[in-house]
């Protein structure tokens, strides 16, 4: 998305900011695989299946499967029945495929079983980059093919980051300093607007001030959103930094996909403005895409841990060095640039 003095594309810091989605943990990916503890989802499914027998694959759908894992709650006193680990890992898989991911079958997928069983057994994930890979992949389609019901994906997260960049185009909201910034936008009352009204207002908007730009890096949600950047600490803290703000600023291909794996270009130095940082020229895009609609199938041709290995390797060449969150456009932010072009 271009705009006067920059261009806006949804981040891997907008999903920290948005979603409460972490950029670190255990990397999502098609060779990520959940240990299949006794209680998981991926152990029990065989054996669920075996009994259903011609009926498995019905069992799949929204409803049937929500009938079979769902707990009921003791209707004598309204007590919470208790809640097993299979039926734990069956709410996540339910939840990742219907709300979060939004499947193109519109139906549970055993794809993200071993996912949501990592998530059941308190692993920590990073969800951010792999959503944000998704929902790229989800625009290409968009672009693409046109709006078809067809495509799935989590359009959702796309309309948030919309209302979070372009407020004109909600209604007025106040999200508190302790939840993401999603959920006040979820609570608020919608404001419809049109295909003609959305085209008129992104044709006739030709700029943003610096504090648009840099909605979500102004979030004290979560926690380390909020840490001075003017000062870089020393010890753990700056490591745990350091690894934050790789993970948004190094530019790489995400993951994007389990059992059918592919990438998606992810080119933060196109939009340094979202991070508070000057905007120069960027440079070329590399991608295993090669810069066109083709899409390399991951598994096959190029493996997971070569895209792996880019944002590894983009981190032997990150040094984090104090900045302010501000602009050379701005005018609190002239003086600033100044003496960083100058030093």
């Amino acid at each position: 998305m271009n705009l006067r003095f920059g261009m806006m594309t949804p981040t891997v810091l907008d999903m920290a900011a948005l979603f409460g989605l972490s950029p670190l943990g255990v990397e999502v990916n098609a060779a990520l695989v959940a240990p299949e503890a006794a209680g998981s989802f991926k152990a029990a499914w065989p054996t669920v299946a075996k009994l259903a027998g011609g009926k498995a694959k019905n069992m799949l759908n929204y409803s049937s499967f929500y009938g079979n894992f769902g707990v009921e709650d003791n209707p004598d006193d309204d007590s919470i029945s208790p809640l097993g680990e299979v039926e734990h890992a069956a709410f996540l898989l339910y939840w990742l495929c219907k709300f979060v991911f939004c499947t193109q079958a519109n139906k549970v997928t055993l794809e993200f079983a071993h996912l949501a069983d990592y998530l059941a057994q308190g692993g920590r994930l990073a969800l951010g980059p792999f959503l944000l890979g998704h929902i790229y992949r989800t625009l290409h389609d968009v672009v693409t093919d046109g709006m078809k019901p067809k495509h799935g994906g989590p359009l959702w997260a796309f309309q948030f980051w919309l209302q979070a960049y372009f407020p004109e185009l909600r209604t007025a909201v106040r999200p508190a300093d302790t939840e993401p910034l999603a959920n006040a936008f979820a609570r608020a009352p919608r404001k419809h607007n049109t295909s003609v009204v959305c085209y008129k207002f992104f044709y006739e908007l030709t700029e943003r001030d610096g504090s648009q730009f840099r909605v979500c890096l102004a979030r004290p949600f979560p926690l380390f959103l909020t840490h001075d950047l003017s000062i870089i600490p020393d010890g753990e803290t700056r490591n745990d930094l350091r690894e934050i703000w790789g993970s948004f600023l190094v530019a790489r291909d995400l993951h994007c996909g389990l059992s059918k794996a592919g990438a998606e270009v992810y080119l933060p130095h196109f939009v340094a403005r979202q991070f508070g940082l000057i905007q120069t020229a960027p440079l070329p895009p590399l991608s295993i895409n090669r810069l066109s609609s083709w899409r390399a199938d991951v598994a096959q041709q190029h493996g997971v841990a070569g895209i792996s290995f880019q944002l590894a390797k983009g981190m032997t060449l990150l040094t984090l060095r104090p900045w302010m969150r501000r602009n050379a456009i701005d005018e609190d932010g002239r003086v600033w640039y100044e003496e960083c072009i100058s030093a």
